[in-house]
């Protein structure tokens, strides 16, 4: 049965017959590449002049940080760049002031110099103006020097800016989920070693990232019980006379009140650890063994890899902080950069486990363990989407061929590989030759195994799938079937490779004449969230995997893609796209109700927010209309692709 739902206005589609018109007046010649190429000659031309106009800011920087008291620098940046109230969250969703506030605690833990002078506003100010020019003029910089094999080369820049800007991949609770899902499988080893599960660290990890907004709690709760006796003692000294106010006041040291007040601020201290006027930063109270927390510590002057590089200190360079977020100084310590904690606790958990068993055959345990925990979680969100489903894990076929998972769902069949490697620190900063391997492990691996079983499910009339007992666990017939789908679930995100898979044919690699769906674990757990009918899923999954054939359109995440379905439709068949010089952007302004509405039930809004629909702008009748006929069970039942 098929349902024609009516269009909504597609954005993207008019900027694009707006271009298209434009570009009809310009001379083609403009798109030539020979001139491309002798325009970006001239410009590297100024290279050596950037590098130095790049190495003079960084020495201002340091120059500002050693003048003063950098514990001050640290305290003042982060309460500028990490608090944030509610009514502010909605303005700071696009802000990238991660990076700055990134940098400048790598750059402080590089340097390692306490100096107690006091910091001023203008020297703060000055910090704030020279990262913003900083921060262009890296940018500029990685796109000069994103060359491979003499050829400007559009993953390489796209990743190391990436690397650069972005921070985080999940939202907090998803993250949390994800970590507490896959570490407790190793809870043994955690008990074992530290008397601790890893629920318990993830939780104690939280709130030790929470730490600076208790604390700035906490001496609000001081501030207002001083405030009060204040006033009490104001009332009380205006009604002596002079001659009486001497008295008054050796009075006042033994009254009542203010051993009310002495009993009230003790009371505080003894329920929090936390002393009037103390940093919000410091670490008080924490039940995590204290090896982890040395474990997860760095002290000034320790990230000495951050100054090792072609240009010393460049924003990109390999620095410890997101290894270790917490900073200790005199043996005491300090979460000032918390959300590198919430952005990072898989690297952490990850870390903190590899660290206590042996690299051979335990890592191999290890790694294993990982996998399985892909494979399981990818296929309890695929049959959350497509409740009805039937699911089958780990089935052999052929002689010796493997595949993850089978999901069927009224004809269709969808082929699921999920890759749990990792995607290494060296492809994150851009390195093509690492980022071909670790795309060679993530994706291309699973492509291939996944186009072996649909070949082998399109080889004979009916074909048998084994369970590892060698059981006939399922059989698929030829005319049963009405699609099937490639799907690559990853445990890493992948931002823009994963999203513009076509980018990666100049690698060799998704040679075939069809795609995937390559996608990270916790975007597919976005999804499995937000889509509410099956039938949703699949005209998603359709023009999820045909957007890979409009290599004009780019995007740098897979839930921007994804608001824009919600949004506008994601058809862009009936486009008919401009033949040169043309590259539009999918931006993160077709995510940011995702974003809000995750952000509001994390509490960082107060306005309550709408969970983001497929149907929002079309009307209530076409969604009661598809729930009804797919709770009739019928078979074949799907949306047309001319919809909303």
């Amino acid at each position: 049965m098929i349902i024609n739902l009516p269009k909504n206005i597609d954005p993207l589609r008019e900027s694009i017959e707006k271009i298209k018109k434009e570009l009809s007046n310009i001379d083609s010649s403009d798109f030539d590449k020979d001139k491309q190429k002798s325009i970006l000659k001239k410009a590297k031309e100024n290279l050596p002049k950037l590098e130095n106009d790049i190495k003079e800011l960084i020495e201002s920087l340091k120059k500002y940080i050693l003048s003063c008291n950098s514990i001050q620098v640290l305290e003042y940046f982060s309460a500028l760049y990490s608090f944030s109230i509610t009514d502010a969250t909605t303005k700071d969703i696009d802000d990238d002031k991660n990076f700055k506030w990134d940098y400048l605690h790598s750059l402080i833990l590089s340097i390692g110099v306490l100096n107690d002078k006091e910091c001023n506003k203008e020297t703060l100010q000055n910090i704030k103006e020279t990262l913003e020019k900083l921060e262009r003029e890296s940018i500029i910089y990685l796109m000069l020097t994103s060359d491979f094999n003499g050829e400007p080369n559009q993953i390489k820049f796209l990743q190391s800016a990436h690397n650069m800007i972005v921070r985080g991949d999940s939202y907090s609770q998803h993250k949390i989920q994800m970590c507490k899902e896959l570490f407790s499988r190793f809870d043994e080893v955690l008990k074992n070693k530290y008397n601790i599960a890893s629920n318990d660290i993830i939780d104690e990890l939280i709130n030790v990232a929470n730490y600076p907004i208790k604390n700035f709690e906490v001496q609000v709760k001081y501030h207002s019980e001083i405030m009060l006796a204040h006033q009490d003692f104001k009332q009380k000294i205006e009604q002596c006379s002079d001659e009486k106010t001497a008295v008054f006041l050796e009075q006042y040291k033994q009254s009542a009140s203010l051993k009310h007040t002495d009993d009230k601020l003790q009371k505080i201290y003894n329920e929090t650890g936390v002393l009037f006027g103390d940093s919000f930063f410091k670490i008080y109270k924490t039940s995590l063994p204290h090896k982890i927390l040395e474990y997860l510590s760095v002290e000034l002057g320790e990230n000495t890899d951050f100054k090792e590089g072609k240009i010393e200190f460049f924003p990109i360079n390999n620095t410890c902080i997101y290894d270790k977020p917490i900073v200790k100084i005199k043996n005491e310590y300090y979460c000032f950069n918390s959300v590198l904690i919430h952005y990072n606790l898989h690297t952490l958990l990850e870390n903190i486990i590899l660290n206590i068993i042996s690299p051979e055959e335990h890592q191999r345990s290890y790694y294993k363990k990982k996998g399985e925990y892909l494979e399981d979680k990818s296929l309890d969100l695929i049959q959350q989407i497509l409740p009805t489903c039937e699911v089958y894990k780990n089935l052999k076929y052929g002689i010796d061929n493997e595949v993850d998972g089978i999901v069927i769902y009224d004809g269709h069949i969808f082929i699921v590989e999920s890759k749990s490697s990792k995607f290494t620190l060296g492809a994150r900063h851009g390195d093509i030759n690492k980022i071909k391997r670790n795309i060679k492990d993530i994706i291309e691996k699973a492509y291939q195994q996944a186009i072996r079983a649909k070949k082998y499910i399109l080889s004979n009339e009916s074909v048998e799938f084994r369970d590892k007992n060698k059981k006939v666990v399922l059989t698929i017939n030829k005319k049963d079937i009405n699609s099937i789908y490639l799907i690559n679930v990853t445990l890493e995100p992948l931002n823009h490779i994963s999203s513009n898979l076509s980018s990666l044919k100049e690698f060799g690699f998704i040679q075939n004449d069809e795609w995937i769906w390559s996608v990270y674990l916790n975007d597919l757990r976005i999804i499995s969230e937000i889509i509410e009918l099956p039938s949703e899923f699949l005209v998603y999954i359709e023009r999820r995997i045909k957007y890979n054939d409009y290599h004009q359109i780019k995007t740098a995440e897979e839930i921007d893609i994804f608001g824009y379905f919600l949004k506008a439709g994601l058809y862009f068949d009936d486009i008919d796209f401009p033949d040169k010089g043309f590259m539009l952007n999918i931006d993160s302004s077709f995510s940011k109700n995702i974003d809000l509405y995750y952000y509001w039930k994390e509490g960082l809004l107060d306005e309550v927010q709408k969970k983001p629909s497929l149907f929002d702008d079309c009307k209530d009748n076409i969604k009661f209309l598809a729930k009804k006929i797919e709770n009739t069970n019928k078979k074949t039942f799907q949306f047309s692709q001319n919809f909303c």
